[in-house]
């Protein structure tokens, strides 16, 4: 991770907006930044990062920008490496602020979103991770089936009012997530390395924003829910189709619960019930092939009925659980014999990073 950090940071928000060919997204973006209402006393910068871009991102972020004649400080910076977690290691390296608030190139925040963020986290010290709710605005008209599913695209409001997270819910959206620097301070002492990079290109893999919380919280820190943090969230109409979805879910969400079931068995196993690899392996393994079999359980009622949900591996059928519950679990048994070698490798990564956050913590 290319991560720096200064021995005194300053108080206040570095916004960083990661941009992969985003000049046709800028516009609002940046205005909704552009026109934040921001008390004096708190300092913040933006900061774009370029993160590969074939178009004429620079161009555009600049000349948005200088639309209206801010005095908040502004760059842009580069990153060759292509990917949504080494753009956000960049940002993060060159930014001079204590809070980081990673907002996408589709984000319109609500004007008083940093102010709240700030404050926010100067109340609660013991908070990490910090995030917020979100509305959807689509560039077409919403399928009849997004509302059941919108939390895969980000858009939810995971509680009724604010709160810290329970155990039992492991992660924020990175969508418009405030992380304190510290975080990042303390995964350099621990030599993290994030397994599940994220976005990348037209890769819909990701994961690496539920790994970064699940990180946060092993290191000792507690992940908090704002309502009061609002945005919108553009939906382009290219994402609204069901196929986009179920590419979406069963590959690029369903590959990484590979990887948080290994952080879990790993952290909270006891020492009496060390998890080794070849245990868990056949556990996850054969969790995958009754999914698929039997994706609502086995039961008398259900055996019959499971036997024509395969169907769903053929034909596509908006709206309908069983056809991505069915093709996750199929992708996931694909995963896990094609990789043994390599996810036995990352195991043995993650137990023995797992062994220096207990260390670090009981020092």
């Amino acid at each position: 991770m290319e991560i720096t950090t200064n021995l005194i940071m300053k108080k206040g928000i570095s916004v960083i907006l990661c941009c992969y060919n985003s000049a046709t997204r800028l516009h609002a973006t940046l205005k909704h930044i552009a026109m934040q209402e921001v008390p004096v006393d708190i300092k913040w910068e933006v900061i774009i990062v370029n993160n590969a871009s074939h178009d004429n991102t620079k161009e555009v972020a600049n000349m948005e920008w200088n639309k209206y004649n801010s005095i908040i400080p502004f760059k842009i910076v580069d990153q060759p490496i292509a990917g949504l977690t080494a753009a956000r290691s960049k940002g993060v390296a060159v930014s001079n602020f204590e809070y980081l608030l990673f907002c996408d190139d589709d984000n319109w925040l609500s004007a008083d979103y940093i102010k709240t963020s700030f404050q926010t986290m100067e109340s609660h010290l013991d908070v990490g991770i910090l995030g917020g709710q979100s509305q959807g605005f689509f560039e077409s008209t919403k399928p009849w089936w997004f509302n059941e599913f919108s939390a895969a695209y980000a858009i939810e409001k995971p509680f009724e009012t604010s709160r810290y997270l329970p155990l039992e819910r492991e992660y924020l959206a990175g969508a418009g997530m405030v992380i304190r620097r510290g975080v990042f301070e303390m995964m350099e002492q621990v030599n993290f390395l994030p397994i599940l990079t994220d976005r990348n290109g037209g890769n819909l893999m990701s994961g690496g924003d539920y790994e970064l919380c699940m990180i946060t919280r092993f290191l000792g820190f507690e992940l908090y829910y704002e309502e009061k943090l609002n945005f919108v969230h553009f939906m382009p109409k290219g994402r609204l189709h069901w196929d986009y979805f179920i590419e979406m879910k069963t590959i690029g969400q369903a590959i990484p619960e590979i990887y948080f079931d290994i952080y879990r068995k790993i952290y909270y196993s006891s020492k009496n019930q060390e998890s080794t690899f070849t245990n868990w392996y056949r556990c996850i393994l054969l969790e995958s092939i009754i999914s698929f079999f039997f994706p609502n359980g086995i039961n008398k009622k259900h055996v019959f009925n499971s036997l024509l949900n395969f169907k769903y591996l053929i034909w596509s059928y908006p709206g309908m659980k069983n056809e991505y519950k069915i093709r996750a679990a199929k992708n996931k048994m694909i995963f896990l014999l094609k990789n043994r070698k390599i996810i036995s490798k990352q195991h043995h990564e993650i137990k023995n990073l797992i062994i220096r956050i207990v260390n670090l913590k009981s020092q």
